[in-house]
């Protein structure tokens, strides 16, 4: 699936993107995503991709979103914390180790020197946990959703299917939809 044929169907996910990150008063005006920091458009997106994914059954009352590596997101991520999804409650965490990595259901792989992302995803083969990265060419290398820019400011998103059905996760076909690229 190449090319953005849904521009659309990607605007409404943006939008919905865009009411995650709203906090308070529902009289808050929304000009559009353009005036987000890209960290929290990323924060935003993480967000939204677990609401599209399905997990085996774990019996946790928490969705854990963990950073390994850099924080790139800082209180754009922070803000997310402690909302509700998919019947639980949203928990974000910085992890420094693949080790620490079992508990997670979502990982955002922070900017990982070359030798160590095929480490880090033979550590991870087979484990339920969502792998997603803003690095140039991760979902090709296995990383499950690879977050790109296209277009100037604007974001999209490459998803490595393989890798997710071999961790016995589930993407939404409304997901891999708006994906630009689905290996």
């Amino acid at each position: 699936m190449a090319g953005w044929r849904g521009h659309s169907i990607w605007r409404r996910f943006a939008l919905a993107a865009v009411f995650c990150l709203m906090e308070g008063s529902p009289h808050r005006q929304i000009t559009s995503a353009e005036n987000l920091s890209p960290e929290q458009v990323k924060a935003s997106m993480l967000y939204n991709f677990a609401k599209f994914v399905d997990w085996p059954p774990r019996a946790n009352s928490e969705m854990v979103l963990c950073v390994l590596g850099s924080d790139p997101f800082g209180p754009a991520l922070d803000s997310l914390d402690g909302k509700p999804l998919k019947d639980k409650t949203l928990s974000v965490q910085r992890i420094f180790s693949a080790n620490q990595s079992q508990t997670c259901h979502i990982l955002f792989v922070s900017s990982l020197k070359g030798g160590d992302l095929p480490s880090l995803l033979k550590i991870l083969r087979d484990m339920p946990i969502l792998t997603v990265s803003d690095t140039e060419g991760a979902a090709a290398q296995g990383i499950m959703i690879e977050i790109v820019v296209i277009e100037q400011r604007r974001l999209g998103f490459k998803i490595n299917l393989k890798a997710a059905r071999q961790s016995r996760l589930e993407i939404s076909s409304q997901l891999l939809k708006l994906a630009q690229t689905v290996y």
